[in-house]
This record gives C-alpha cells, sequence and structure tokens, in this order.
C-alpha cells in the first residue's frame, strides 16, 4: 500500500472523514517540491476541482497541521509555506541573501530547548523553525565585494593623499 494510502486509512481509523478535496490537498502537499503556499497547492488542484478555493485549501492545511503531517512556518518570503513532515521533523536554515534553504536536524535544537526550560523553566515547541543568516556563498560574495570596496577607499585615499 503507498504511503499516501497507508496515512489515509490512519486518518480514517482515527475516525475522521476524508472528503475527495481533503485527500487531493493531502496528496498535493505530499507529492510536492518542499515548502508549498496555499495558493501553489490551490494551483495544482483546480484542473480537478474548479471549485475549490483557498479558504477550503487553507482550511484543510491546517487540519493537516493539527494532525501532525504538516508543518506550517514563515520562511521570510511574506506568506506561509506548508511542508509534509510526517515522521520527519526538522527546521530551515534561510539565507536572506539568495533565499537558500537548508534543512536542520529537528536534534540541532535540543540544547536550545533545555537551555530554554533549564533557565525559564519554560517548554517551548519548536515544530518548524527557520533560522535566518547568510549561506556560505554568500557569505564569501560579501567578504569578496567588502574586500572590493576596502582596495577601492585604500586607492581613493592614496590618491587623495597625493593630491594634497
Amino acid at each position: 500500500m503507498g504511503h499516501h494510502l497507508e496515512t489515509a486509512r490512519r486518518l480514517r481509523q482515527k475516525g475522521y472523514r476524508l472528503t475527495p478535496q481533503r485527500l487531493a490537498v493531502l496528496e498535493v502537499i505530499k507529492a510536492g517540491p518542499g515548502h508549498m503556499t496555499v495558493n501553489e497547492v490551490l494551483e495544482c488542484l483546480t484542473a480537478q476541482y474548479p471549485t475549490l478555493t483557498v479558504p477550503t485549501v487553507y482550511r484543510n492545511l491546517q487540519w493537516l497541521a493539527e494532525e501532525g503531517l504538516v508543518a506550517e512556518t514563515d520562511l521570510g518570503g511574506g506568506s506561509r509555506v506548508y511542508e509534509y513532515i510526517e515522521g520527519h521533523h526538522h527546521h530551515h536554515l534561510v539565507c536572506v541573501n539568495c533565499r537558500r534553504i537548508v534543512d536542520l536536524p529537528d536534534s540541532f535544537l535540543d540544547p536550545l530547548r533545555e537551555a530554554v526550560r533549564k533557565h525559564y523553566g519554560f517548554v517551548a515547541t519548536m515544530d518548524h523553525v527557520g533560522l535566518f543568516g547568510l549561506c556560505p556563498d554568500c557569505q564569501e560574495e560579501a567578504q569578496t565585494k567588502s574586500a572590493v570596496a576596502g582596495d577601492a577607499l585604500e586607492e581613493g585615499g592614496a590618491n587623495g593623499a597625493r593630491e594634497a
């Protein structure tokens, strides 16, 4: 039995009614390229379900998130994105320059969870976190630009000194 069908079977065993639209949203998000917006999910379904609406897709994605099958997060693109995660909780490193996204294992946040619990008595739920910064390629590019700008300033300063 395919994983998608196995997931549907487990949801039915829990007593959930699985409408064709709900199954279609599950199938699209599971087979999708990773992070998808509500509109991207809807675009994949409009040929099959022309009357499907954004609110319906959103409600189904929220339900899948409540069931632990989908994670909802903001990766800095201006809209919430959804990703199928059943059994694969992870986080993301997001480059603020080139928008590259790298998966980060959940275990990397264990020391932070423990520190927050120890210092604040707070049990943090970090379901799908995005950490923003610069990837190695963009760091290198920034250092190169900085070095070139520094050389230009030094040359300008030297020229200015000679002209005085």
